[in-house]
């Protein structure tokens, strides 16, 4: 296992490996980001029981390096504190969770995905990373009740995006189709624990169904109801491969219906998004290994030198879409990272 070097800092108070750079001493520390949780979190175990706790809401770093560079594997606020025997433990949240928090009461009218998600990030404070653009959204109006990051992962959903935070606090809302980097790690060497399966689909395709005119009389016409919605309607399998294509529904469909989607281009976006994120989930699970923080959600993992009888050999080849990254360093275990997908 690589040295590590770590730099955790809460507030004004600083936890280093760099002992003349420190002012409190590290236990233990959890990290996680996720696309399909709540968003980030960390948790920082510090010595000394009788030292003074930061405050809420105070800027969390969290930085790691195993030789290749230092890499930001959690920006966030402190959320919660509470005493142990020994020390005390910071809990710590991404903006995510600020977007959680929002309640909004908003309407939107010509405009794309990316504007709607981008205003709601402004409205929490939290910074915008890389967003889809997505098809332009005619009118979208959003009622209290679900937060603004029940609205965000509606909308995503609706076009197969995810939305997950980066180890610099930034929010992301991208799709398998935009390219992270590359990293591999080699069976029998860097593995430690390796948990993949095959999941066959509960649909082979979808069927989407949209509303208005905007395709057949124009797009100022988008709020008429046409007796004919065959021009707001599309269609979308996946194979076995993972190859997606249009005009196919499958063998075993879903249906979509969604009144938000008002064009031909909208309905057809959805539709591929939505058997592209299903494509990239074929191979689903989890691999354990010595701690690699410069992973993060959206990247891609190879891995090498895997059994070629392995079940998921050709997927762990070609690349596996990584959807959580779990850091955990302690003088126990060390440092050990665990992906999943």
């Amino acid at each position: 296992m690589p040295e590590v070097a770590y730099d955790v800092s809460i507030g004004s108070k600083r936890a280093s490996s760099s002992k003349r750079d420190s002012d409190r001493q590290l236990v233990a520390l959890t990290t996680e980001l996720d696309m399909d949780g709540v968003g980030g979190r960390c948790v920082v175990e510090l010595a000394g029981a009788a030292e003074t706790q930061p405050e809420l809401a105070d800027s969390v770093s969290i930085k790691l390096n195993v030789g290749e560079g230092e890499q930001t594997v959690f920006t966030g606020r402190v959320e919660g504190m509470d005493a142990t025997a020994t020390g005390q433990r910071i809990t710590a949240f991404d903006g995510i969770a600020r977007l959680a928090r929002l309640d909004v009461e908003q309407a939107y009218e010509n405009v794309t995905l990316d504007y709607i998600v981008k205003d709601l990030m402004q409205q929490a404070q939290v910074d915008a990373g890389t967003l889809i653009k997505g098809p332009k959204v005619p009118n979208c109006v959003l009622f209290r009740g679900p937060r603004a990051l029940g609205h965000i992962r509606r909308l995503a959903a609706l076009y197969g995006v995810d939305l997950y935070t980066d180890g610099d606090g930034k929010v992301h809302l991208t799709g398998p189709e935009t390219d992270g980097a590359e990293h591999v790690f080699t069976y029998g060497e860097d593995v430690l624990a390796l948990n993949l399966e095959k999941v066959p689909p509960a649909h082979d395709g979808v069927e989407v169904w949209g509303e208005g005119a905007a395709s057949s009389m124009g797009a100022e016409k988008y709020y008429w109801l046409p007796t004919d919605l065959a021009s707001v309607s599309a269609k979308a399998a996946v194979s076995s491969d993972g190859s997606v294509s249009e005009g196919s529904a499958g063998t075993n469909p879903r249906r979509v219906v969604a009144g938000l989607l008002r064009s031909g281009e909208a309905v057809q976006s959805c539709a591929e998004g939505k058997m592209t994120a299903l494509a990239a989930r074929l191979t689903r699970g989890n691999i354990e290994v010595f701690g690699a923080p410069a992973v993060q959600p959206g990247d891609r993992v190879k891995l090498a030198k895997l059994p070629p009888d392995h079940a998921t050999a050709d997927a762990a080849h070609s690349g596996l879409r990584v959807r959580r990254v779990h850091h955990h360093l302690s003088v126990q275990r060390g440092f050990i990272t665990r992906l999943g997908f």
